[in-house]
């Protein structure tokens, strides 16, 4: 009896060694593109025979059954290994020996409406060991499955709500939505801006949003001015968008938003006539204007006013004029009265006068538009009349004193 027990002990402890003289393999390395739902990438595996002898006609299939959302295209089987000499009685085949690495590469699809997170893919590993016995292993593979950032534009608004020619310091906001199911990261927006758009300050034309959450959003907030003679029309401005993902990738994408620019007045100084054309000190003096509407809207209410200088010798009678209502093209008249004081420094002086007027209430633009233009006018030593009126002087004095001077003689 104790005969035959030890005649088992030692026939189980003989095959336990014979079983486990097998190939065993495990997962030493794996490298993936980024993988998102409804997309396509590679999956890169290194497996390694730690087992103490050699495995023959080795094979991977990747997911037989179809557990992940993570399907290979192609063939899910893969034949691995080295081909080398024969062993025993075959010729050649493919055999991977002890402690030896293997890689394979699988070009894989994730399912559509895949949800973030991590998937656990099954490989079976199949090959004959030494004695042309079929053996397998069962590993799992961990492929994560990344959301996808989605970031679009939802709203964009201006304040004023109507854009024009010459107008400083308008807020852009535009809203950005993340459709997507991942968390967008440092999100940065940056406003190109060009003619005839221009920042209102340094860095109002980029916008730091943090992070944006799936489904949720966040505004950007620009300043911009546009140049005064901005044609009317629609605009697209670039909009670089940057982020990150959770794994810390950068992303930059570029978008378009449109602005439109309204018409609007503009004024230009179509003529300016100084009666007298050169006054002197002590003179009264006309200034007549001619305005003209360069712009591409209807200016109503228009008026012209002088700006006051302390430093500049008239006194003004008559500081304003109403023009009235000028349509593109349109050239209006306006004067201006002052007297240059008697103590009044001859040169040339630049009197600033103000353009005033309202838009368009036809085409619902209320908006007051203020304008800027100067007008010089010369000071000179002596006016004409003030010459011609000495010259008159000196000869009548002349013909006096040659009158009495004669009489003398006669006496």
């Amino acid at each position: 009896m104790r005969w035959i027990v030890a005649f088992a002990v030692a026939a189980a402890a003989l095959f336990s060694v014979a079983g486990a003289l097998e190939a065993d393999f495990y997962i030493t390395k794996v490298e993936h593109t980024p993988l998102k739902q409804d997309s396509y990438g590679y999956v890169n595996i290194t497996l390694k025979n730690l087992g103490p002898t050699y495995a023959a006609y080795a094979r991977v299939t990747f997911d037989r059954s179809d557990e992940s959302p993570v399907d290979p295209v192609g063939s899910p089987r893969k034949y691995i290994g080295r081909v080398r000499e024969g062993i025993r009685s075959e010729q050649y085949f493919g055999i991977i020996l002890q402690n030896e690495e293997v890689e394979l590469s699988y070009r894989v699809y994730v399912k559509r409406g895949t949800p973030p997170g991590v998937y656990y893919v099954p490989l079976l590993v199949e090959w004959k060991d030494e004695q042309g016995n079929l053996r397998s292993q069962m590993l799992q593979l961990a492929l994560p499955v990344e959301g996808e950032i989605k970031l679009s534009i939802a709203g964009i608004a201006t304040v004023p709500k109507d854009v024009r020619s010459g107008r400083d310091d308008v807020k852009l906001t535009v809203k950005l939505a993340n459709t997507g199911d991942a968390e967008a990261r440092n999100v940065r927006a940056r406003l190109k801006l060009s003619a005839p758009f221009a920042e209102s300050f340094s860095g109002a034309g980029e916008s730091f949003l943090g992070n944006i959450a799936p489904y949720a959003g966040a505004a950007a907030e620009f300043h911009f001015d546009v140049a005064e003679r901005a044609k009317a029309g629609s605009y697209t401005l670039p909009l670089v968008v940057e982020y990150e993902d959770s794994s810390g990738r950068e992303y930059r994408e570029e978008k378009s938003i449109s602005i439109l620019v309204e018409p609007a007045p503009y004024f230009e100084l179509a003529g300016a006539e100084v009666l007298p054309a050169n006054p002197s000190p002590g003179d009264s003096v006309i200034l007549r204007l001619r305005i003209r509407n360069a712009g591409g809207e209807k200016a109503e209410n228009t008026d012209v006013r002088v700006i006051r200088e302390s430093s500049q010798p008239f006194d003004f009678t008559t500081r304003s004029d109403f023009i009235g209502s000028l349509r593109p093209g349109e050239v209006g008249e306006g004067a201006i009265e002052f007297e240059v004081k008697k103590d009044a420094i001859p040169k040339e002086y630049r009197l600033r006068l103000s353009i005033r007027c309202t838009g368009d209430s036809e085409a619902g633009d209320d908006s007051v538009y203020v304008q800027e233009i100067a007008v010089p006018v010369k000071v000179v030593a002596g006016s004409e009349s003030g010459s011609k009126t000495l010259y008159a002087g000196a000869g009548a004095l002349l013909l006096a004193l040659l009158a009495v001077a004669a009489r003398k003689i006669r006496g």
